[in-house]
């Protein structure tokens, strides 16, 4: 089983949330044993913020019982 997010990187506001909904998830009796991907959408945006502030954001660093990976991405130009 996987948890696949995507991430605005330029919406900032909404960072604490989906931080709270991606401990939500991880805290469920059925993904307990899910991987992680986050989808760091928007990249090709100026002033976005980067994989690594957004890991740093979602403190993903302090996740030890699910593999995860963080992943830049621009779903306009399929890169990442």
């Amino acid at each position: 089983q996987f948890i696949i997010l995507v991430v605005d990187s330029i919406d900032r506001e909404r960072l604490s949330i989906t931080k709270e909904e991606l401990y939500r998830m991880l805290a469920h009796e059925d993904l307990r044993k899910a991987a992680v991907l986050i989808f760091a959408n928007k990249q090709d945006m100026k002033g976005c913020m980067t994989a690594a502030e957004i890991s740093t954001h979602l403190t993903l660093s302090s996740i030890k019982d699910h593999p995860w990976h963080i992943q830049s991405c621009c779903a306009l130009t399929g890169e990442g």
